[in-house]
């Protein structure tokens, strides 16, 4: 049949391979029915004969839609800017290049880098998830698994941008609508908890089999139900400063359920993704996500703008002698970017020698502060190519690649995030057993019964945490051994950091912060909730205004995303009617989507200095 496109909202049908999805060619939600064109010119039966390809299939298997969806969470490079630009460096993990000095780093808003999350996850896995849903009646186990990731998705969505579509989206075969509501962040966690409660009692009630699962939970119901029930932990936390009642039932229904929760590494829930070349751009728009796209995008494209690590996160690490710090910090000589995969060719790692160079000349590494990208505050490289040895010995070796050029050794005294991060085949992180810990170290300190020793289980958190990384990221020297995991676990409790309920909060949530590097919509979502751990001000560090866009009065760091700008133009009513409700006005007191202003469960700011 011939279709065509909503104004606001166009579906098609897009077959790759044996993975058929749908896809939205152009934006916005696909959450809907396309509009049949009438032609009075010809009957319908005609035409239906002569628009139908008998090749191709005309129903859609919901276990390869759940396959799309899933990878789709960190496997679409379309989206991955929005990480790279904003979120990764509010969270101050990462600073230094271009992309994230010029927008997080910078406070400036680009609708363009901001709306990609919504623009991907309601384009492709919201739709599809939708679809599914609404033809798995019939397939219980399936049915449940698609809710359960739909939550999950629309956790994200809800947490980077606030008020949302999500109830308003109907999962039945009923026609949709192209002007959904935009439902209150509070509505949307009461919905939350209903709908991961329901699949935990729904999971084994059938005889289907989930064979879409490409996450280490490997279609194995029970695990499923342990997930569903620590993102019920998950999400209570979240709510527990502005609705701690409902918080505390929450956390403790899970954490009794009969089911369980993941609290070994054996039922950590993560995506799994191929040792395969990058996809890049072209992998996104032909919906190819077999691949990690967060570790490509942090790798980045362009040798002289790869992702360093934040001063904020190297100091922590450094002034509490972290096991990790250099496993996840390198110092490259990085004269080209493969679009393959990294590679050591393209990554001489000379971290040990510009250590030592450094110590030599009673110098500190000097990390890239927020919003200051690595050539900003300029430091040198070493005046004698001798001084790193291994360097001097490529430049003679190869004296035409031109590794002592183009600032690469004055790039390198930098700290690098280590190329073991930016793999194709790194886990798309979902819910891991160190996070439970904390959840539950954290709970305990609040009052709430749910069982256990917090000191015990944010020791076993930390080291859970680490061993996390040395199972899925580090290679070779990069692993951490386990008596330096286990005195580094011993030397943080030495200090008694759970004597109180604010230093409890503090501490737990360091560790929960440096665990979550590698997921930054949690990392972001867990930084507002707790408020830690302290990060530097970004309002009373340097500006440089022949670099980077300086256009926001208030150079604190935001704590949402705003509304993609078409939003405005096609969902006009829904879209005015949130930001209302925000209640932000300029000064010439009209209503605005305002990034500073926070969500419904954070109530405080991050505290900072």
């Amino acid at each position: 049949m011939v279709r065509c496109p909503h104004a606001a909202a166009m579906v098609s049908m897009l077959t790759s391979n044996s993975n058929r999805i749908l896809y939205n060619m152009k934006k916005i939600y696909l959450l809907l029915t396309v509009v049949a064109l009438s032609f009075s010119a010809c009957s319908d039966h005609y035409m239906e004969e002569t628009n139908t390809d008998t090749t191709k299939t005309t129903s859609i298997d919901p276990n390869a839609q759940l396959t799309t969806c899933l990878l789709q969470t960190y496997g679409d490079f379309g989206l991955m800017d929005t990480y790279r630009s904003y979120i990764t460096g509010f969270t101050q993990h990462f600073a230094g290049g271009w992309n994230v000095s010029n927008y997080a780093g910078s406070v400036h808003y680009n609708d363009d880098q901001a709306r990609l999350i919504w623009d991907q996850y309601y384009s492709i896995a919201i739709k599809n998830l939708r679809d599914a849903i609404a033809h798995t009646a019939d397939k219980p186990n399936l049915n449940a698994v698609l809710r359960i990731h739909r939550v999950y998705l629309m956790s994200v969505l809800t947490d980077t941008y606030g008020d949302i579509p999500c109830l308003s989206i109907n999962t039945s075969l009923e026609e949709g609508t192209a002007t959904p509501a935009y439902d209150k962040q509070e509505d949307i966690y009461n919905f939350f908890f209903d709908e991961l409660k329901t699949c935990v009692a729904q999971l084994g009630t059938g005889t289907d089999n989930v064979t879409g699962d490409v996450t280490s939970l490997s279609g194995d119901l029970d695990k499923w139900k342990k997930y569903a029930n620590s993102l019920r932990m998950r999400f209570a936390m979240r709510i527990s400063d502005v609705n701690e009642t409902k918080a505390q039932q929450e956390f403790k229904a899970a954490v009794t359920d009969a089911a369980g929760y993941i609290a070994t590494a054996d039922d950590d829930a993560f995506i799994k993704y191929q040792n395969s070349p990058f996809t890049l751009y072209d992998g996104a728009r032909d919906i190819d996500f077999r691949v990690n796209a967060l570790g490509e995008i942090l790798y980045g494209q362009d040798p002289t703008s790869p992702t360093f690590v934040c001063a904020t996160f190297f100091n922590y690490m450094k002034d509490n002698n972290d096991p990790r710090l250099y496993s996840i910090c390198r110092h490259y000589n990085n004269i080209k970017r493969s679009e393959i995969k990294p590679d050591k060719e393209g990554n001489i790692d000379l971290t040990d020698e510009v250590i030592a160079y450094l110590a030599k000349q009673g110098q500190d590494e000097k990390p890239c502060n927020v919003g200051a990208a690595w050539w900003n505050n300029w430091i040198n490289g070493p005046d004698n190519l001798e001084d790193i040895p291994t360097l001097a010995k490529m430049v003679k070796l190869y004296p035409e690649v031109g590794y002592e050029k183009n600032n690469f050794p004055a790039r390198m005294m930098r700290p690098f995030l280590s190329i073991d991060f930016c793999q194709p085949d790194r886990p798309g992180v979902l819910f891991t057993s160190s996070e439970a810990s904390f959840l539950m170290a954290e709970a305990i300190t609040k009052g709430w019964s749910v069982g256990g020793s917090a000191n015990d289980l944010f020791k076993s958190g930390i080291k859970a945490s680490i061993q996390f990384l040395n199972k899925h990221y580090l290679t070779d020297d990069a692993l951490i051994d386990q008596a330096d995991i286990d005195a580094y676990a011993d030397n943080i409790l030495a200090a008694n950091p759970l004597a109180t309920k604010e230093s409890a909060r503090e501490a737990i949530n360091l560790q929960a912060w440096m665990h979550h590097m590698m997921n930054p919509a949690e990392a972001w979502a867990n930084l507002r909730r707790a408020d830690y751990p302290v990060l530097v001000d970004r309002s009373k560090l340097d500006v440089f205004t022949s670099d980077f866009t300086y256009d926001d009065e208030n150079l604190t760091t935001p704590v949402r995303l705003c509304y993609p700008i078409l939003e405005n133009k096609y969902n006009s009513k829904n879209y005015s009617e949130a930001i209302e409700r925000m209640n932000s006005k300029n000064k010439k007191g009209e209503f605005i989507d305002d990034w500073h202003k926070r969500l419904w469960w954070d109530v405080a700011d991050i505290h900072v200095e």
